[in-house]
């Protein structure tokens, strides 16, 4: 039997993600989002982003994801959902994206978009988005909450903390280390290590 789904939140970000969902497994049945809207896409708006969890208590749903493109906000709701229902939030991985290694999906609540590529021994934590054709080389470390933006590329052996924000057609150079709530800007290349939060553009980027 096929698991009822509900996105948590009706934008953008719920579009870039709905394409993937694998209509073999789940059932979409509808949104919450905090916006007046009564439907998103021909499917219902069935409470706010808050009233979630009486639909996992009875049933009503089997499965969330989080589909807001904020770290901050998107944290928030995937603590208030994991503390009572962390089995319910699911895992969306395009068929068409390359994980090398299966034991680099250390988490729930993952989205990984069209033509991304997970190196061997990559390690993924909890509410992370890596977009389309976004690359994320052997051994880095991407802790929790991270937004990691098209064509995007991570080196080896790095670690990137939580709630970053990894900007279009940017390069992280291998071994850095890049401190959590953090924006690196689209196109910023970046060869030190960054150890205080802001946003960072150009090249060896500065706030």
């Amino acid at each position: 039997m096929k698991k009822k789904l509900a996105f948590l939140g009706a934008g953008s970000h719920a579009d870039a993600i709905a394409p993937v969902i694998d209509p073999l497994v789940y059932d979409f049945v509808g949104f919450f989002d905090d916006k007046d809207i009564t439907e998103h896409d021909g499917y219902p708006v069935l409470g706010k982003l808050y009233d979630v969890l009486p639909y996992l208590e009875d049933g009503s749903i089997d499965a969330v994801f989080i589909t807001i493109g904020d770290n901050a906000k998107r944290k928030e709701l995937f603590e208030y959902v994991a503390k009572d229902y962390y089995d319910c939030i699911i895992n969306i991985i395009s068929p068409n994206a390359l994980v090398l290694t299966p034991d680099s999906i250390c988490g729930r609540g993952i989205f990984i978009g069209f033509g991304a590529f997970i190196g061997s021994k990559v390690k993924l934590f909890d509410n992370n988005v890596v977009n389309t054709g976004a690359l994320i080389e052997h051994h880095t470390v991407v802790e929790s909450h991270c937004n990691i933006a098209p064509n995007a590329t991570i080196n080896g052996l790095c670690y990137i903390r939580e709630e970053v924000y990894v900007g279009s057609a940017s390069v992280i150079i291998q071994t850095l280390d890049i401190s959590s709530c953090t924006t690196i800007g689209a196109g910023a290349v970046v060869v030190k290590d960054i150890i205080e939060p802001g946003t960072y553009v150009g090249f060896q980027p500065k706030k």
